[in-house]
């Protein structure tokens, strides 16, 4: 009797932020929706992945999470809620997930923005599907950004050993063709355009988001995903700023997160507590529907919050940390130009005046209306995987 093997293992890396692992599950959830007899298994560290599958019929296993703390842009890692430091967490996982791959036999990977992983914790699991036939494919977001791993010797030379297509979750109508030309003059394929991969265009077939709020709509939406040291300067000229406002228009939904630091978790409520208005919230599937009710949104201008306000199509003012790849900074541009009209402010240097009034202003405009951009990526992307599967 000839060894069971796992159709599809989607790997999503984790530290900070949902983006990695949001795309995956939106895939993952495209997958089982288009092809309902493919077996497939979502592996990530992330702690948010149940909240974003909500309930689609897509299992995962839970790796032990990293921890990373941003300091003027920078990212460093740091014990997780397992206390185990940077460095020997990334060699248990590095086994961990080697031991998934003989186990499983996946025929296909998919891998989210690095072809090592994070902390190079894939090659043990590259080199055990060698013997397996395993296909490998590489996911990339729209706006590559300058992300040292990904443009590494060592990335390149795993791509070319192992891997054999690139998925490229962005749409040349809005970003242009820059990005798929430096992938392939690195990588020496043509990525897939798959269009943008939005979890929130994948999770209506799953999850029903009416009825509406009714009285109780939100006239704001506020997205924190993570929290910096810049963040928690940034939070009180926030809250000033709401005040500012007022309850005129309606409620205020705040949804972050915290992780495990309850003093933060204290501290944010304690800043909001004299507005009644303001309604603190951890980040799971209610938020989409808070989105999609809301006059306007706050978010920061990671990928992952940039296609739920484009699937929403709600005015937004984007909070852009200034991380050293400055991704974010040239993606809203890109998506600026195409016309859809963000308003951006920086984390660390936005004041309470510069917030209320660019609130207010998005408060006030009407939603966009003829802005065409692909969002199916997910469906195109396990279209995409499922011809590579069987390919010859």
């Amino acid at each position: 009797m000839p060894l069971p093997h796992l159709d599809l293992l989607i790997y999503a890396h984790d530290g900070r932020g949902l983006g990695h692992v949001s795309r995956s599950v939106a895939i993952g959830m495209a997958c089982r929706r288009l092809f309902p007899d493919l077996k497939i298994l979502l592996v990530s560290g992330s702690r948010q992945i149940a909240d974003l599958i909500g309930p689609a019929p897509l299992d995962w296993i839970k790796l032990p999470a990293y921890e990373t703390q941003v300091t003027q842009g920078i990212s460093k890692g740091r014990p997780g809620a397992a206390n185990i430091p940077d460095a020997e967490l990334g060699a248990f996982r590095t086994e961990m997930l080697r031991q998934l791959v003989d186990l499983y036999r996946p025929r296909c990977v998919l891998s989210d923005h690095l072809p090592q992983g994070k902390h190079k914790e894939l090659r043990g699991a590259l080199q055990v599907s060698r013997d397996l036939g395993t296909k490998w494919v590489l996911g990339i977001r729209g706006i590559v950004g300058h992300v040292p791993g990904l443009w590494s010797d060592l990335a390149l030379d795993l791509f070319r050993d192992y891997y054999q297509a690139v998925l490229w979750y962005g749409d040349v109508a809005v970003l242009g063709h820059e990005q798929l030309q430096s992938i392939q003059a690195r990588f020496g394929i043509r990525p897939m355009e798959t269009g943008y991969v939005s979890r929130l265009s994948e999770s209506r077939y799953w999850q029903a988001w009416n009825p509406p709020y009714g009285a109780a709509d939100p006239a704001v939406t506020v997205s924190i995903p993570w929290i910096s040291s810049d963040t928690l300067s940034f939070l009180p000229n926030l809250a000033q700023a709401v005040k500012q406002i007022g309850s005129g228009f309606g409620n205020w939904h705040i949804y972050i997160g915290f992780g495990e630091d309850q003093d933060q978790q204290q501290l944010v409520r304690d800043l909001f507590q004299d507005l009644p208005f303001c309604h603190i919230r951890p980040i799971g599937e209610e938020y989409f529907r808070s989105l999609l009710c809301s006059k306007a949104a706050l978010i920061y201008g990671g990928y992952n919050s940039l296609t739920d306000v484009l699937f929403a199509a709600v005015p937004s003012v984007v909070i852009l940390r200034g991380m050293q790849d400055h991704e974010q900074e040239l993606h809203l541009q890109r998506l600026n130009d195409a016309g859809f009209g963000f308003i951006s402010l920086t984390e660390k240097k936005s004041t309470v005046q510069d917030l209320a009034a660019d609130l207010e202003k998005q408060l006030s405009a009407r939603p966009v209306a003829n802005f065409s951009v692909n969002l199916y990526g997910a469906e195109n992307a396990a279209a995409g995987i499922v011809q590579i599967m069987t390919s010859g």
